[in-house]
Formats: C-alpha cells, structure tokens, sequence
C-alpha cells in the first residue's frame, strides 16, 4: 500500500458506501467514513504471500462530520465502555468460548464424542497456532460433545479488544479449515439429531485494578447486581445473543443449551453459570449466545443491563440447582420474533441501537 493511501486511512478519510450494509444507513445519505483504532493493528500472517504482507485496522464507521454512523456497532459497544468508565470501573473484561462443526463436502466427519481424539487435531492445532500469531491466546481445544463438533477458548481481553479477537477467530478458523479441504461451520444447530453450536460468553469487571466480581467467599455484590440485570433483561439480550432463526432451534430442552432465565454455581443447564475459579478468574459466565451475535452488540448489551442494577445495587433471586424440575422459572423467548419483540418493548434498551 502507497505512503498517500496510508496517509488517508490514518485521517480517517476512506469511504464507504453504507446503504450497500444491511442496517447502516440509508440510501440517500450513504457516503460514510472508516476511521480506525490505532490500538487495534495486527499483522495477519496467515494472509501474507511472496508478494507482501497483511495488516488490519479494526474501524469505527462515521459520518461525514465525523460522528458515529448510526449502523456502527464498535461505536455503540465503545459508548457504553465510556458510561463503564464513568462510574468508576477500569474496564470489563470478556472472554468467549466459540463452537463450531468441521464437515467435509457437507458430512459429519466422526462419531465421536466430548475430548474424544480426531482424525482433525491436527488442524485443529493449526487454528490455535494462527491464532497465537495475531495475538489471540489459545486456552484449550478439545472435541465437543456431538459429532464432529469442536471447541476451542482463548484467553480473555478488555471488552472491545475481546471482540474484535472473535470477529478474526471467525475468519482465520474459517481460512485454515478450507485450506485443508473442510467446511467450518458456525450455525447455532446445523443437525437436528444432535447439540448445537454456542458461544459461553465470560464477563468481569475490574476496578482500582482488582477483579471487581470477586471476594474472599465467592461472588462480590457487584457481581450479584450485575447477574440481577442480565435476568431481569434476558428477554431483550436474547434478541442481542441469538440473532437468527436457527438460535432457538438450539435453545430446547436436553440439548446441554439454556432455556430458563435463571444463574446457578457450576451449573451448566442454567443460563447464568458461576465457574469455580480463582479470584482474579472470577466471572459470570453468560451460556445463552451463539456466534450468530454481533459480539459488540451483545457485549454491549449485557454491560448496559449489568451495569444498570449495579447502579441500583438490585440482587438477583437464589442460585438454582436443578432447573428441569422448577416450573416456575420463566423461559427465554421461543424464537427470534418473540425476542424481538421484547427488546423493542425495554424501557432500558431505548435509544441503544
């Protein structure tokens, strides 16, 4: 790329025509400029070739005027991190947990089964290696619980920095799975026979550079409070977490997928899990979205909601223990419609998008 052309990207002067992006912006008004965030530069080597090499800069889409686009949603996730630092929180940090299905010519590859060794490791440990080469950390791999099926982690960043991770996660899994002739498939339930694909998402919040969700004997107030607003909203986050049609197929009973609006200790059927953890990994861990989200939407999402009961120091009712045989415990929403419908009806979530 020509020094000129850098030139205009640092100024933040090259354009895009939104109307061409779902939801940007409208037709008559569709001239929009890339601004990016120094901060998030990176050398994509699995994208470099003898001819030279990759660079990315995440952006914020704006205005001609310089204000934020209306269909951004880096910006909507960077404006709700600014009312964070506002009430005295460092920052929040996030940490996903992606699942996918490898497929050759469109057919499982295996029959086998949670931790099981594959036929894939090998490709599987070629993802984790592009991964660590553009900074994204590995934690674990391992084979999921339906059939060719997989998992794997990586280390959790500061919110916007965590996201912007799982938007190159997605591309670089993407890359190395067709490089070695295979589909990668991130659709939330793909198969009906079997488990579907989601996306355990990992929230804490730091303060005067502590882990602000933890204290000596578990679970700090602010972590209640914060755990109280994704409840009492967990309508309204679902629209934000599942965002097709296919998300609810996966979100059925006896599928190892939430499907009431409750939190538990290690309770993996319940939609709020509390993993045993250290103090500095203490976390609420959000098990309902997939990787059909827009991870800043959601993220924001879930900081607006968490953050609104912290204000209010408003406490979430008891932990649940088994959820199958509690009938009182309300459901997420059936589908995409009825999730809709209840983000439209939040007083909270006026304004947001």
């Amino acid at each position: 790329m020509t020094t000129h052309v850098l030139d205009d990207v640092f100024a933040g002067l090259i354009t895009i025509d939104g109307s061409s992006i779902y939801g940007m912006t409208d037709v008559h008004n569709s001239d929009l400029l890339l601004v990016p965030d120094l901060n998030s530069f990176r050398i994509l080597p699995i994208c470099n070739s003898e001819i030279g090499n990759v660079a990315v800069f995440m952006c914020f889409v704006c205005n001609p005027d310089g204000t934020p686009a209306k269909g951004c949603t880096r910006s909507i996730l960077k404006r709700e991190l600014d009312v964070l630092g506002k009430c005295g929180f460092d920052k929040m940090n996030v940490g996903f947990e992606p699942e996918f299905f490898l497929l050759r010519d469109g057919k499982i590859l295996d029959d086998e089964s949670y931790a099981d060794i594959t036929e894939v490791d090998r490709i599987l440990r070629e993802m984790m290696f592009e991964f660590e080469r553009v900074g994204i950390i590995p934690l674990t791999c391992h084979h999921e619980r339906a059939p060719s099926q997989f998992e794997i982690t990586f280390k959790y960043e500061d919110a916007m920095r965590s996201c912007d991770n799982l938007v190159l996660y997605k591309m670089i899994a993407k890359h190395v799975a067709c490089k070695n002739g295979l589909d990668l498939i991130f659709d939330p339930k793909p198969f009906e026979s079997v488990n579907g694909s989601g996306c355990h998402t990992n929230i804490s919040l730091a303060k005067n550079g502590k882990n602000a969700f933890a204290k000596d004997d578990g679970l700090s107030d602010i972590a209640m409070c914060f755990i109280s607003g994704i409840l009492e909203n967990a309508g309204a986050i679902t629209w934000l977490a599942n965002s097709s049609e296919d998300s609810y197929k996966r979100l059925v009973p006896n599928a190892e997928a939430p499907t009431k609006i409750c939190w538990g200790y290690h309770n993996r059927s319940a939609m709020i899990r509390i993993p045993k953890a250290s103090e500095n990994a203490t976390r609420v861990e959000l098990r309902s979205p997939d990787m059909m989200m827009n991870p800043y939407l959601c993220v924001a999402g879930i900081l607006r909601v968490g953050l609104d009961d912290v204000k209010r120091m408003a406490l979430p009712p008891k932990p649940i223990g088994d959820v199958s045989d509690n009938d009182e415990i309300k459901h997420l929403p059936a589908s995409l419609e009825d999730a809709m419908r209840e983000f439209k009806a939040s007083e909270l979530f006026r304004g947001f998008l």
